[in-house]
């Protein structure tokens, strides 16, 4: 029996979301896949442009071996619904294309939109591992949840916050905000409006995007939101502009920023709400030890400042 044309796009829809790795795992597994996790945090404040040129590459090549599997997988189960009895191969053929033609259609247009969106997702995950790389501190959206980076008035647009959520509770100015977006399109325009809310000193808006403008630029920067990109990307695109960064630049501001609270005094409260998120995002990264000792390093250096405060 033919499958309906909504039957099928639902079908779509529950098996794609069956099949395919989530986004963190598909970055995770493209840094262990390159051997990222052996590497020291030197490397990533050194190299950060070219390791996230790589994991996007890995990714993208992972993804299209579980693209094509899915794709086939798709395409057979309309191949089943339908009889071929006394074909021949180029019969059987002509009448599957006949049967289907929308249905072969809404899945390709599935397949891309797919793609876009995973992309996106991606790109902040993998910033988010080289920057764990780098050992620098932070909270993302992603790993605490957005409820809590609104109640702390950080917004939607804000993927990611050094040193932590709990700091930027503390002191707006003295924390680095980070917004991915891999290309910026009329979506940036969001951004500085969303910087106005957080009340915050400045925003990273990290991209892969090769075509900002000179106006969009300037209009960012005027509303102290620095673009930060890959070297390659800047070198290429961007070259000698001051209100460009590369990825390597962030690292080193988010370095500096995390050192400025070494003197900082934590209440009792304050550094269990921090111990209490560290050891949520433990509980859901389990499957992933990397991401674990980092968060382990966390903890530790959490526990080091309130030893020392009690001396």
């Amino acid at each position: 029996m033919a499958l309906e044309l909504e039957q099928y796009k639902e079908m779509v829809k529950k098996e794609r979301d069956l099949f395919f790795k989530s986004s963190f795992e598909r970055a995770y597994q493209a840094f262990c896949e390159l051997e990222f996790q052996h590497k020291d945090s030197a490397y990533f404040e050194l190299n950060a442009s070219e390791c996230i040129e790589q994991l996007r590459e890995q990714c993208f090549n992972d993804f299209l071996v579980e693209e094509r599997l899915f794709t086939v997988n798709m395409l057979k189960k309309l191949a089943n619904s339908l009889n071929y009895d006394n074909m021949t191969a180029e019969e059987a053929i002509s009448s599957y294309v006949a049967a289907y033609p929308e249905h072969i259609y809404q899945l390709c247009l599935s397949n891309t939109q797919s793609r876009r969106s995973r992309a996106g997702k991606e790109f902040e995950h993998l910033i988010e591992l080289v920057l764990i790389g780098a050992n620098v501190p932070f909270d993302s959206q992603g790993n605490i949840g957005k409820d809590s980076f609104v109640e702390k008035g950080l917004g939607k647009l804000v993927d990611t916050v050094s040193p932590g959520v709990i700091e930027f509770d503390i002191n707006k100015r003295n924390c680095v905000l980070i917004s991915a977006k891999t290309t910026l399109r009329e979506r940036w325009q969001e951004v500085p409006e969303e910087m106005g809310r957080t009340g915050a000193r400045e925003m990273f808006l990290a991209t892969i995007d090769e075509k900002v403008s000179q106006n969009v630029l300037d209009t960012l920067y005027e509303a102290n939101i620095q673009l930060t990109t890959t070297k390659r990307n800047k070198q290429e695109h961007y070259p000698n502009n001051p209100r460009v960064l590369t990825f390597e630049e962030l690292i080193s501001i988010c370095k500096n920023s995390w050192s400025s609270w070494s003197t900082y005094d934590y209440s009792a409260e304050q550094s269990e709400q921090a111990t209490q998120m560290i050891r949520l995002q433990m509980q859901k990264h389990i499957e992933h030890p990397y991401v674990q000792d980092y968060l382990s390093n966390r903890l530790s250096a959490y526990a080091q400042r309130i030893n020392e405060e009690l001396r």
